[in-house]
């Protein structure tokens, strides 16, 4: 399986320091590693969000990189979905082969990367990471997170939305880009006008979701107007919604839907949904998974047997 899993979320924002001090008070997240990107133009701070995966924020240094234009088109929020790969070669080729847009290669101590153009991957900025070996799995959040007992709210990163205008194309699109990966459960989520297919990824641990508005005077549809296709919803899992919910209270942050949602709680799960604007542009969930036997109910009854 060359695609492992999600292993890190980068998000672009104006305030490098004001977005660590809201990472920490809301999620609990602290920085493990920080440097400057200077042939991107960008300054970064990367936080464990648990299970060995990471949120990366980023501010841009130079006016005139990408990430500076992508804050002044879009404004703050998710910008790139890091995913680690094995057989990095043979994926490469296999993706150029399907057509897939490669803007970049790079080869660094540690591990090696690609990144995937969002117009191959509706609207979505990719990096493909695969690490050299050794003992440090993940050499972008630095050499010392291993060894220092994190503590952040959230029990990982399990699941990413992407909007899409079509799931019918979608669909065959990822499962295409991902194969021999492929989408398990498809279902409509009423109470938020979304339509969504969520793929289990090579690790079983780390999710895709393609999500598609069904109501055009809904909130998703209205976002996918504004800004087009692209990522959409940052899901963490808790080990106790009630006791996050209760947390973000607190904390004074907008709560989109509460932890008690009917729609969720009959899939074996529960949510709460915390607003882009609490958040640094990022739609963040946090769900608690309720089934005794299925470690994410999103995927399906029988994804994980």
């Amino acid at each position: 399986m060359s695609i492992k899993g999600i292993r890190q979320v980068a998000v672009m924002v104006n305030d490098l320091q004001d977005a660590v001090g809201l990472y920490d008070r809301v999620l609990g997240m602290k920085v493990c590693y920080s440097e400057d990107l200077s042939e991107y133009g960008l300054r970064n701070a990367v936080l464990p969000a648990g299970g060995g995966t990471f949120v990366e924020l980023l501010q841009p240094t130079d006016p005139q990189s990408a990430g500076a234009r992508f804050l002044q088109r879009r404004g703050e929020g998710m910008y790139l979905l890091i995913f680690e790969t094995e057989n990095h070669d043979a994926l490469l080729a296999q993706l150029k082969e399907e057509g897939v847009r490669i803007t970049q290669e790079v080869d660094r101590p540690g591990h090696r990367s690609a990144f995937i153009h969002p117009g191959s991957m509706n609207g979505v900025f990719m990096e493909l990471i695969e690490a050299s070996g050794g003992p440090n799995p993940w050499p972008a959040a630095g050499e010392d997170w291993l060894t220092t007992a994190w503590s952040p709210l959230t029990n990982q990163i399990r699941q990413v939305a992407v909007l899409v205008r079509d799931l019918d194309t979608a669909i065959p699109r990822w499962e295409e880009v991902f194969h021999p990966l492929k989408f398990t459960r498809r279902f409509p989520v009423s109470f938020t006008d979304l339509e969504i297919a969520v793929m289990p990824l090579g690790d079983k641990n780390t999710f895709i979701e393609l999500a598609q508005p069904t109501s055009p005077g809904g909130s998703s549809a209205r976002y996918l107007e504004r800004h087009g296709e692209g990522l959409y919803l940052l899901i963490f899992q808790v080990e106790d919604c009630a006791t996050a919910e209760a947390h973000l209270r607190e904390c004074g942050v907008q709560i989109t839907t509460p932890a008690q949602t009917p729609g969720y709680v009959a899939h074996g799960f529960t949510s709460v949904w915390i607003h882009p604007r609490a958040m640094k542009g990022v739609f963040t969930q946090l769900s608690q998974v309720l089934s005794k036997d299925n470690p994410w109910p999103p995927a399906g009854e029988d994804w994980y047997r």
